[in-house]
Order: structure tokens, then C-alpha cells, then sequence
């Protein structure tokens, strides 16, 4: 996904500029927070974190390989040949009137991480052996489809995740709809073809009650042999409360 969400990237406005303001106004609300987030992704990202983090006091970043999980420790930890996010925390600051700040807002971020841990969707607990409890706020972005094969194991592993998040509490999910794969330099990787209708059914069956959801069509009109997504998703979600 480093395609869509690096600096420069061809991709970036519709991956991440053209969201940001919606997904910081889920949090500039008031509404969604707590003590505790937790934000899943496919790869070394966590840059959704930034808008949500002064919402909360603890973070905890998941990733599924070794090596993703050392290259976002790498950033959090002030290590040589990090990442460089400092576009996302600019793009923040612009956003909220206060460029000049874009350090600050990456040193808070950096001090409510408290664990960096490895998830697999597929498990009842996505993070065992780690034990945790429950999150106020879920984040998922590019996560579940990148997963799975079909829309019944994208329905199941978001009954996994949603294990991970309190009753009562918020979900925030983003993903690409009509995608078949993408590139990541010269590696194809396969991407679950789920459309709007899909995202509406898989939370309506998990317990969700949807608050939000918009959907960002493509503007990048060329590139479909890097990455053949029709549009972006984003859903704010609750989980129901049992009678």
C-alpha cells in the first residue's frame, strides 16, 4: 500500500487528502473517545492515527508481518531509516489552521503509542497471544479485504476484530471498493472485490449501527495497472449495546 501513502505518491490525494477531513471530523466531533484505540492495517501505516490520537490516552498499532512492525517501531522509536510521515502531520496541521506545530503532533502521536503488536484477521482474538482489553475505537484502514478471499471470510474476520472493540464503542473503517490487486513495486498481490453494498451487510451482520459513510470515486485516471480500485470507502460505525 506504500503505492497509495507515501509522500509523492500519485495516489495520495485520493488515498489520504481528499479523507482526511471527513475522518477528522469523526473525532473533531466529540463523540468517538475514550481510554484506548486501536488501529489495524495492512503494512507499516498508521497515519489515520494521527487525527484520532489526542482523543485518546493509549494507542495500540497492529500490523501483520515482523517487518512491518519493525518499520513502525522504527518511527516511534526515533530509529535511523524510519519512515518519513511528516507529510501526514503537515497535512493535519494545514487542515487545522497551525502548520507550524507538525512537529508536536507527530511527537504526541509517537508518545500515546504504548505497544506495537502482530494481528491475524483470522483468529478469534486477531492478536494472540496478546491479551488486551477491550478498545474504545477500532480502527481498519486497508485491512480486511487485504485478508481474505471471498465476502464470507470478510464478513468473519470482521467479527474477529470487532472482538477487540467494547459494546458501545466506534469503529472506523476505510477501504477500496471494486479492487482486484495492487503493486507494490514489482509484486502483485490480490485484493477482495467488495463493493459498498458488501461493507453494509458485513456491519450490519456484525452488530453496527452506521453513522457515517461516504464514498470518494476515483480521481486518478490512469495507473489501473498499479492499482484498479474503483473508489475509496469510508464508514464510522458503532457496535450495538445487547438488550
Amino acid at each position: 500500500m506504500d503505492t497509495f501513502l507515501v509522500k509523492d505518491s500519485a495516489f495520495i490525494d485520493d488515498a489520504f487528502t481528499r479523507v482526511l477531513p471527513v475522518f477528522n471530523n469523526i473525532f473533531k466531533s466529540g463523540n468517538v473517545k475514550g481510554e484506548m484505540l486501536i488501529g489495524l492495517s495492512y503494512g507499516p501505516y498508521f497515519e489515520w492515527s494521527f487525527p484520532a490520537c489526542e482523543y485518546f490516552s493509549d494507542i495500540i498499532l497492529g500490523s501483520s508481518t515482523d517487518k512491518c512492525i519493525a518499520e513502525i517501531e522504527k518511527w516511534w522509536k526515533n530509529k535511523p531509516g524510519a519512515l518519513d510521515w511528516s507529510h501526514v502531520a503537515k497535512a493535519l496541521c494545514d487542515l487545522q489552521g497551525n502548520r507550524e506545530e507538525w512537529p508536536e503532533v507527530e511527537n504526541r502521536v509517537k508518545g500515546k503509542i504504548t505497544k506495537v503488536v502482530k494481528y491475524d484477521v483470522s483468529k478469534c482474538n486477531p492478536l494472540f497471544p496478546t491479551v488486551l482489553p477491550q478498545a474504545d475505537c477500532l480502527l481498519l484502514p486497508h485491512c480486511l479485504e487485504i485478508h481474505v478471499t471471498d465476502k464470507e471470510e470478510f464478513c468473519r474476520a470482521l467479527e474477529n476484530v470487532s472482538s477487540l472493540l467494547k459494546n458501545g464503542g466506534h469503529l472506523v473503517m476505510i477501504a477500496c471498493l471494486k479492487q482486484t490487486f495492487f503493486m507494490t513495486g514489482s509484486f502483485k498481490f490480490p485484493h477482495l472485490y467488495i463493493d459498498e453494498c458488501s461493507v453494509r451487510e458485513a456491519l450490519g451482520e456484525n452488530n453496527y449501527v452506521i453513522k457515517e459513510l461516504q464514498v470518494f470515486p476515483r480521481t486518478v485516471y490512469h495507473l489501473y495497472d498499479v492499482a484498479d480500485y474503483e473508489s475509496f470507502i469510508l464508514v464510522h460505525a458503532q457496535k450495538e449495546i445487547p438488550v
